[in-house]
């Protein structure tokens, strides 16, 4: 009886022990919400993203402190094959040479993406906060070292 209770037992006890389950966003991609030109909420700094195709959007970055855009950064989100999705970034201070960052799903950062070999940023990160608030986010892999822009809807086209 005691060795059978003790079988009972353990069967329990390893059936109900499953490997730990990877926390992916199963929704995929959402870029609709970006659209339009987003304002840095302390700064004359602009972000403008376009929506090219269903498979592209375009950004600029530039500010407007002299009277004239200034442009710091052309950005293109779009889809390479049939579920992988990229940020290509070309930065003023990189001579505007393209630089690609990998979608990483995430349950709370609708736009994560990642690149490990890049010296910095690794990440970069969009977060709405509401319809017409986001946070952008360069950061490294550690997360220790993170560059937050807080940005207002200026305009939806």
């Amino acid at each position: 009886m005691r060795t059978l209770f003790l079988l009972f037992v353990l069967s329990y006890i390893f059936s109900s022990c499953k490997p730990a389950a990877i926390l992916v966003n199963p929704v995929p991609i959402q870029l609709e919400w970006i659209v339009g030109i987003w304002k840095d909420k302390d700064k004359e700094f602009y972000e403008k993203w376009v929506k090219v195709s269903a498979t592209e959007y375009t950004g600029i970055a530039y500010d407007l402190d002299q009277g004239f855009a200034n442009v710091h950064e052309y950005m293109r989100i779009f889809q390479s094959g049939s579920t992988d999705w990229y940020l290509e970034a070309k930065v003023k201070e990189n001579n505007f040479a393209p630089v690609l960052f990998k979608w990483n799903p995430d349950p709370v950062i609708e736009l994560k993406f990642v690149n490990e070999k890049h010296d910095f940023p690794q990440v970069v990160m969009y977060h709405r906060e509401a319809f017409d608030v986001m946070t952008g986010s360069i950061a490294n892999l550690k997360g220790d070292q993170v560059v937050h822009t807080d940005y207002m809807r200026f305009a939806t086209k």
